[in-house]
């Protein structure tokens, strides 16, 4: 057993000795939250719970080469993984002019456009932390408050060029908007989801200052292939092509900022048979106010949703409403934070809920979420 073990041994150390090791970086990300509140179940959560490996490299050339996987697990006990940053595995080659990245990574317009959404301690609602207590949200297509697919890890190649006079430009380029890195790495022929197809993101960013004030700006486009599932009763119907618009403005004055999101999905989650059209768009404004490690913040989002013929037909839930009947939600958020040092944050936050499915026969719950948390980085 001991010649067995030493033979072993041998074996992998020259295995290994033929392999280049770059510098690795490990971190992570640990939190804790408390909810409570109307109409909603109270307790003791979490979210972006991860651990993050990444490494780093310069080739013989001069170009870095890197690449970094992070898991956040939606579920400790079942193992599930989430589909969206920052769960992530991809590898980057770095030139001067460009940087080009391959798997499952962000977009060009989630990096590019300001995130409004999370400027309130507590994450705003882009961290979401209130919905995991408030699940009645009538307006989302698959993200809350944010245009189609943002966040989302999907395999791909993006390229962001280098920024020159404050502009930056990126454009990506995924294959099929299905897999994502929730949905395994497996493919298969004639593949049918719900999720649209081949897609192509581009945005700019522009970044300045201009007399003690300092702006980021971004702007992006997404269009594709339409979704490939024949959703709806109809045995054969025409899906809408993907085509969605973002725009956001953070502009910081000394300890004040403020931004502005606002998105744009038409009907591209609708059918061209549709006799009602389909609908999804919405915008979210906030404003922090820093002193010294406490913040102050502010956030008001509203998002609108309306199903088309088909995906009304289609739904589980609602199909007494009518197809053209405007699904709304509205959020305002008050938040405080604290950065206790050595990694370490707290937060509380307020939200205030509102729902809507445009029936007013409805009687809906608008629950408000009163949350704290507590964080840890390293």
């Amino acid at each position: 057993m001991n010649k067995f073990l030493i033979t072993l041994a041998t074996l992998v150390a020259f295995a290994l000795s033929g392999v280049a090791h770059a510098d690795a970086k490990v971190s992570g990300f640990l939190q804790q939250i408390i909810g409570a509140g109307d109409d909603v179940d109270g307790g003791i959560t979490y979210k972006f719970n991860r651990v993050a490996f990444g490494a780093d490299t310069t080739l013989d050339n001069g170009w870095t080469a890197g690449g970094s996987f992070a898991a956040e697990f939606g579920n400790w006990a079942a193992g599930g993984m989430s589909a969206y940053l920052p769960t992530s595995n991809s590898m980057y080659v770095a030139t001067d002019a460009m940087t080009v990245t391959i798997g499952g990574a962000a977009d060009a317009v989630t990096s590019a456009v300001p995130r409004i959404g999370n400027m309130v301690p507590g994450g705003g609602h882009d961290g979401g932390y209130q919905f995991l207590f408030d699940a009645g949200l009538l307006g989302s297509n698959g993200v809350s408050f944010a245009e189609a697919y943002y966040a989302q890890a999907n395999n791909r190649v993006d390229v962001d060029f280098a920024s020159v006079n404050g502009f930056s430009v990126g454009l990506t380029y995924t294959p099929s908007m299905e897999f994502n890195t929730g949905s395994g790495i497996a493919r298969s022929q004639a593949e049918t989801t719900a999720s649209h197809g081949e897609t192509i993101h581009a945005a700019v960013g522009y970044s300045g200052e201009m007399d003690g004030m300092s702006y980021s700006i971004g702007v992006g486009t997404i269009n594709g292939n339409s979704q490939s599932q024949s959703a709806g009763s109809a045995s054969a119907v025409t899906n809408n092509d993907l085509a969605a618009f973002a725009a956001g403005i953070k502009v910081t004055m000394g300890n004040l900022a403020m931004g502005v999101h606002a998105y744009d999905n038409g009907d591209s989650f609708g059918a061209s048979t549709d006799a009602v059209k389909a609908k999804d768009s919405g915008y979210t404004v906030s404003a922090t106010y820093a002193m010294g490690n406490i913040t102050l913040g502010v956030g008001y989002a509203h998002q609108e949703l309306v199903r088309g013929t088909r995906a009304q037909a289609a739904a589980t839930t609602l199909t007494s409403a009518d197809a053209g009947n405007v699904r709304e939600d509205t959020v305002t958020m008050i938040g405080i934070g604290y950065n206790m040092g050595g990694g370490v944050n707290t937060y509380v936050q307020l939200s205030s809920n509102d729902h809507s499915d445009g029936d007013h026969a409805t009687t809906e719950v608008d629950p408000q979420v009163l949350f704290a948390g507590i964080s840890l980085g390293f």
